[in-house]
Formats: structure tokens, C-alpha cells, sequence
């Protein structure tokens, strides 16, 4: 990997329900085989038994990985369709009850679930995590700092996740505060540079704290098993094509950064603190209010945002062939999020007369539905 920079890769996390999609489903083990058998390990469980997560290859471009990702998409929804079982896509189940969750029998998880006691099995939220790997894998750390100020865009164009135990939140992106109860989440610490990076993990694990700098769940973080920055603070996308338009905005933000060293060099406490009124907002409000202009300090609309942020990587969207993917980020922002979604249909159907639980009930029709929509026309069988 060392020879090709931009290369990257995506990890996403679904929710495993009944095929009426009104309740989690704990992990039938013929369901787990089966995924084996047709995906290998690409294909994995998660810290609770109703989570599935499936992992792409590395990928040069956005076509081989579209590809990729909607047949990981259509071959897990197809296994779950054979057994009874639906796949969602979204950063919470509109209907999820975290009480009858149950963990994933394996030692990492049994470790996971003994530190974080309740805070474990809360934990019901499914997220896009995105792999980049610099040109310069020695400057995950300074990227690490300089990448935060674009965190809430990130966030803000994958919004899924509106509604939590059943109800509906007020928030567009309620995924990240049930996550944040979790410790070693949110904004990564302004590290000076790689030695104090070190120095911070090696007294973590000296301690006992913490196993190793897999157990570092921040928004951002340099991965322990790639030489890659990993993006981890969007909630899982119902549409696959939003997942590959996020996954290829952060992939031109790090080599932008990679390439202009100057940019955000200068951040601060205060600045990181503007940083996570943003992600608030983004939580708050998705795209639909403004975010902070750290330049500026004035409040700008998420479309002025990407606008400026589309022009500053012009080049890098031409080196990396990325103009499509940008495309679909502006239809994100003309037709709406998974959020948006979710709630003009909650909401048509109160209008309409039901009540609160069946208006649930279409929403996560819609989700599952949505989730596979259109993977199986371009994605083959595995054993095709």
C-alpha cells in the first residue's frame, strides 16, 4: 500500500432485524455461516449480536468500490431475505429497545461489555467508517489535527439517525450523542506531533486502561491495523452511493491537507472548541442550519460550506477523479438525508392518521427497502 496513496476503503455497520423489521434480532448462527461462506471476513459481528458490519477491499477508484460495496450490501441482504431477516442501514433503529440487547460472544466484546457495563449494551448505533491512507503515512498525526474543522460537513451530509427508543429526538444526528457516553469518543486531542501520539497510547496501555489504540474510538483516528486515517464520526448512510460520495470528500480533504501543510496548522483549544459547537449543530440540525467559519467567525449555511470546501480541492478532485461523487453530495442537499427521509415519512403518516408506532413502522419499512435499493441490479452473486 505504501506505493499507492488514496487508497482507501469503507467498513459499514447494519442493524440485523426480523423481516417484519418491527424488532432487533440477535445472530442466528446459520445467518453469521452463511455470510462466511459467500464473503469470507469481509463480513464480521459486532459488540452487540443485532449489529453486522461488512468491510470493503482497497480501492483506487469510485467504481471498483461502488462495485464492491454494493455487492457486500445485496449478498448480506439477500442471506438475511433466506433466513427470515432484513438488513438496516441507518445510524439508529427507529424502533430499537438497547435493553434486550444482547453481546457477541467473544472475547475482545466480553472485555468491550466489562469496562463499559450498561454503557455497552446503549450502544445501539451503526456508523460509516471511511479508510484513507496519506501519501505520507508518518503524518497521520499532524492530519489527525488538521482534518477536525471539517468533521461536522462529514456528519452533517450523512445524518440517519433522528429517532431513539421509539421516538422521535429533535436531532437529526442522535447517533453521536448516545455514542459520546462512551469513553475516547468525539474530537481527537490536539497531539503536537507524532511522539506525543505515542507517549499518550504507551501510558493508556501501560496502565491497563486500554488493550491497545483500537480502543481510541474518536471521530477520527489513525488506524491501528492500516496506515490509514479513519474517519469514524458519519452515521451509517441508508443509500450506498452516500456512503462512496462521503467516503471520496474525505479522501480529497486529506490529500489537500497532505498538500498545503499550512492549512489549519495553527489550531488551538479555542479553535477545536468552535469545532465542537459545529458537531452539535450538525447533531442538532443536520444540514439544515449553519455551521461556525473558523476564517470568518460568522454563522454559514452547510451549502456555502461545501461550496468553499469544493473549491479549495479543486485539484484534488481531479487528480482523484472524484467529480461524480461531488455530484451526489449536492443531491444530498437537494433531496436530503437518510434523516429527512425518515421524518417526512413519520410525519405524513401522523398526519394521515396513525399513530406514533405504525408511522414507525413505515419508517422502517422505508429503511429496509432503501438500504438494498438497487445493490442487486449492478452487484453479482459471489459465486457468479
Amino acid at each position: 500500500m505504501a506505493h499507492h496513496p488514496y487508497t482507501f476503503g469503507l467498513e459499514e455497520e447494519y442493524f440485523l432485524v426480523r423481516r417484519n423489521r418491527r424488532r432487533l434480532r440477535h445472530m442466528p448462527k446459520t445467518f453469521f455461516a452463511r455470510c462466511h461462506e459467500a464473503l469470507g471476513e469481509r463480513v464480521g459481528s459486532e459488540l452487540l449480536q443485532t449489529q453486522v458490519e461488512v468491510q470493503t477491499g482497497v480501492h483506487h477508484g469510485i467504481d471498483a468500490a461502488r462495485a464492491d460495496l454494493f455487492n457486500l450490501r445485496a449478498t448480506v441482504g439477500r442471506i438475511a431475505a433466506e433466513q427470515g431477516l432484513s438488513i438496516l442501514a441507518a445510524g439508529t433503529h427507529p424502533m430499537g429497545v438497547w435493553r434486550d440487547q444482547v453481546s457477541t460472544d467473544k472475547p475482545h466484546y466480553d472485555r468491550v461489555m466489562q469496562q463499559l457495563q450498561m454503557l455497552g449494551h446503549r450502544n445501539l448505533v451503526c456508523g460509516l467508517h471511511v479508510h484513507v491512507q496519506p501519501a505520507d503515512t508518518s503524518a497521520r498525526i499532524d492530519l489527525l489535527k488538521r482534518l477536525q474543522p471539517f468533521l461536522p460537513l462529514l456528519l452533517a451530509l450523512s445524518t440517519s439517525s433522528p429517532f431513539w427508543m421509539g421516538h422521535p429526538t429533535g436531532l437529526m444526528g442522535y447517533r453521536q450523542t448516545a455514542y459520546q457516553e462512551i469513553p475516547r469518543t468525539g474530537l481527537p486531542p490536539l497531539f503536537a506531533d507524532q511522539a506525543g501520539y505515542d507517549r499518550y497510547v504507551a501510558r493508556m496501555v501501560q496502565s491497563g486502561t486500554i488493550e491497545n489504540a483500537s480502543f481510541l474510538w474518536w471521530a477520527i483516528r489513525p488506524s491501528l491495523a492500516f496506515p490509514t486515517l479513519e474517519l469514524r464520526v458519519p452515521d451509517c448512510c441508508t443509500h450506498a452511493d452516500d456512503a462512496l460520495a462521503i467516503a471520496q470528500l474525505f479522501r480529497c480533504l486529506v490529500r489537500y491537507l497532505e498538500r498545503n501543510p499550512q492549512r489549519h496548522a495553527g489550531l488551538d483549544a479555542g479553535v477545536q472548541a468552535i469545532i465542537a459547537e459545529n458537531l452539535w449543530r450538525a447533531q442538532r440540525h443536520g444540514y439544515n442550519a449553519g455551521l461556525i467559519d473558523l476564517a470568518s467567525g460568522k454563522l454559514v449555511s452547510v451549502r456555502e460550506m461545501l461550496r468553499n470546501t469544493q473549491g479549495a480541492v479543486e485539484d484534488d478532485i481531479d487528480a482523484l477523479q472524484a467529480a461524480p461523487a461531488f455530484e451526489r453530495l449536492w443531491q444530498i442537499l437537494e433531496e436530503g438525508t437518510s434523516a429527512h427521509h425518515q421524518l417526512a415519512i413519520y410525519n405524513e403518516r401522523l398526519r394521515a392518521g396513525d399513530g406514533r408506532l405504525d408511522a414507525l413502522q413505515a419508517v422502517v419499512d422505508w429503511l429496509g427497502e432503501a438500504s438494498i435499493a438497487g445493490t442487486s441490479a449492478t452487484a453479482p452473486r459471489p459465486d457468479q
